[in-house]
């Protein structure tokens, strides 16, 4: 383990980075610190103290420690040091109706993200481990096997750093990782052992992941900077069924070497610093904001503008994506990614009217006017951002009924620098957050500020959350090696899951869903809801039990479920099929009665009639009809 001054000229920037903590050590002096054998490690701003040095730390001497104003003692390791620090202090939440549990403690190593195999089991996932290159398959928290092992470059923010899995996954087995490729045979950490960063398809057969089909590369560029930070990472497939990625600027467009995506050229292409969508295949969808731009790497483009990220994530209730945003050394921000936005950088961070001033835009304070605009683009400013930069990780929405309602729904961030969650309550329309007194300009200015959202401390360096098929939220903690589970101390039982809709065009969201609980003969629960953006869906049940479920969906037949058990603070996972569409006034039966409500209703837009959702009454409507009639007699 390398020990460095803090003087080294190195580190002399205020930035944050993820994988490359700063750590500091408080005492009143030196000589105290020894002749008690007391340990007083700061880790991000939160000190947690031992009575005997942890194992592996270096000796503390004053030839590694570097002095400053009122006897501070800094110095700065690995990024192995955090991992046995990361033990060191109790997690907290702040709301005492909440509790966690450690799922994996043991068998990972930097591990950065997860993904369950199963919507409906809990105890299957893959995890990603940032320097090896591994993916693994935890089982029942254990680690059970490495299913894949790939030939990573993991210098500084480098390595296996994004999972997703296929929307048909439970079919064509598909998972996409985003990953930085070593030009060796192995795994390496030397800066310049790197060919691009790319995200690769694999089939997954039950024991091992097959099959590897590039998606898409951003390469090497001898004429730019190659990072080897700011890579982004996140992958994830959006509501709409296409991939969604972002890659950070990897230091390239600087105002000596312009290019669009950093806001300072108006035609050259710097290839990264954006989020692209593309079609599963790899190909690029013909609605992309930048489709007719003659360069690929913009047509593959849905926003640009962004200097790092290690979150994002879709609100299900609304289908908007949003996005974490690291900043220099001013202002992490949050944004809400709509198409074609430009997020501002490197030109601005922060609010536009801040105009925050560093060293990458030349100390220079911009304004919108003067960003680089693609045909429809457009620039907005965050929704929140810190002036101080946390090191903004992961973000995450609380979509499950396991949750009270002070917390479903919200969006929960974490970060590196602090060990904090924070939390958000969105507004009525889902777009902006509910912001009052210190924050309602929107920015936390200071401590004390930042502290008014958080709602946990000492979780490290968050690098995923996500809800659980147990309608838990799960958080990846890289450092500490651990995935945790934050749950309910008393977690009401749910029923949760997915409607396929067959025959409907567009998204599932706002689709009613009405599902009744029959015991006995007798309906004891009828929940009456609506579907995501994903078609998902999750509701408390008043009580335990083995119940048959009838549901119905929109102007769709309604179908059976038998046998459906949730026992005390369980849950219940049903996929639901949607096959025959046709049943406009809801009686159980396609019949005259509807047929006559889409001949009435014929070339209006009317939503109980427009049976295939495509916004207009017309002859298919009819023909779904005509086609299914006599059905549920």
């Amino acid at each position: 383990m390398s020990l460095l001054r803090f003087n080294d000229t190195r580190f002399r920037s205020s930035e944050s980075s993820v994988f490359t903590p700063q750590w500091r050590i408080f005492s009143i002096n030196y000589r105290h610190m020894q002749r008690k054998s007391l340990g007083v490690y700061r880790v991000s701003r939160r000190v947690c103290v031992v009575r005997k040095k942890p194992p592996n730390l270096p000796a503390l001497s004053p030839s590694n420690i570097g002095y400053n104003r009122g006897m501070r003692l800094r110095f700065r390791i690995g990024i192995f040091g955090l991992v046995v620090a990361g033990r060191l202090c109790a997690q907290t939440l702040s709301d005492t109706n909440l509790t966690y549990e450690t799922v994996v403690s043991s068998g990972v190593s930097f591990p950065i993200a997860i993904e369950f195999l199963d919507p409906a089991d809990p105890s299957r996932f893959f995890v990603i481990e940032k320097n090896s290159g591994r993916v693994k398959l935890v089982q029942n928290g254990v680690v059970v096997s490495t299913v894949l092992d790939l030939p990573v470059n993991y210098a500084s923010e480098r390595g296996l750093l994004g999972i997703a899995l296929h929307p048909q996954f439970a079919t064509n087995g598909y998972v996409y990782l985003y990953y930085t490729r070593s030009s060796t045979t192995g795994d390496s950490s030397t800066q310049a052992n790197w060919t691009d960063n790319r995200v690769e398809r694999y089939r997954w057969n039950g024991s091992a992941l097959v099959e590897p089909t590039l998606i898409v590369s951003f390469p090497r560029d001898t004429t730019q900077n190659n990072g080897p930070n700011h890579n982004g990472g996140v992958i994830l497939f959006g509501p709409d069924g296409k991939l969604y990625g972002v890659t950070g600027d990897l230091n390239r467009g600087t105002l000596g070497n312009p290019r669009i995506e950093q806001n300072t050229s108006d035609t050259a292409v710097a290839g990264v610093g954006g989020i692209f969508r593309l079609n599963p295949d790899g190909s690029i969808p013909t609605d992309n904001p930048f489709v007719s731009h003659a360069d690929s790497r913009i047509r593959q483009l849905w926003a640009y503008g962004i200097r790092n990220s290690f979150g994002m994530t879709f609100d299900s209730l609304t289908a908007r994506l949003w996005m974490t945003e690291n900043g220099p050394n001013v202002y992490d921000e949050i944004n809400l990614v709509g198409r074609g936005f430009n997020s501002g950088w490197l030109k601005i961070m922060g609010p536009d009217s801040r105009d925050a001033t560093y060293n990458e835009n030349g100390s220079q304070p911009y304004d919108a006017s003067s960003l680089v605009y693609l045909p429809n683009a457009y620039y907005a400013d965050p929704v929140f951002s810190w002036l101080q930069p946390i090191g903004v990780t992961s973000i995450a929405f609380v979509r499950s009924a396991r949750f009270e309602p002070s917390l479903r729904d919200t969006a929960i961030v974490g970060e590196s620098n602090n060990g904090g969650l924070y939390q958000f309550t969105l507004n009525a329309e889902r777009n902006d957050f509910v912001l009052a007194g210190a924050l309602a300009d929107r920015v936390a200015d200071s401590v004390a500020e930042r502290n008014l959202s958080r709602i946990g401390t000492n979780w490290g360096v968050v690098t995923d959350m996500r809800i659980g098929p147990d309608g838990y939220l799960y958080v990846v903690s890289i450092f500490s090696n651990r995935v945790y589970r934050i749950r309910p101390v008393n977690p009401p039982p749910i029923v949760q899951g997915q409607a396929r809709l067959e025959g409907r065009q567009g998204l599932p969201l706002g689709t009613p869903l009405t599902l009744e609980l029959i015991q006995g003969g007798n309906t004891v629960q009828t929940i009456t809801t609506t579907l995501d953006a994903y078609g998902r869906f999750s509701e408390r049940v008043n009580a335990p039990g083995t119940y048959t479920m009838r549901a119905r969906a929109a102007q769709y037949l309604p179908i059976t479920v038998s046998n459906v058990s949730i026992a005390a603070q369980g849950f219940a996972y049903l996929s639901l099929s949607f096959q025959t569409l046709g049943d406009v006034n809801g009686d159980g039966v396609i019949d005259d009665a509807d047929l006559l409500a889409v001949l009435f209703a014929f070339g209006s837009s009317d939503s109980e009639a427009d049976l295939n959702h495509d916004g207009i009454v017309d002859d298919a409507d009819l023909l779904v009809v005509l086609f299914n009639f006599g059905a549920g007699s």
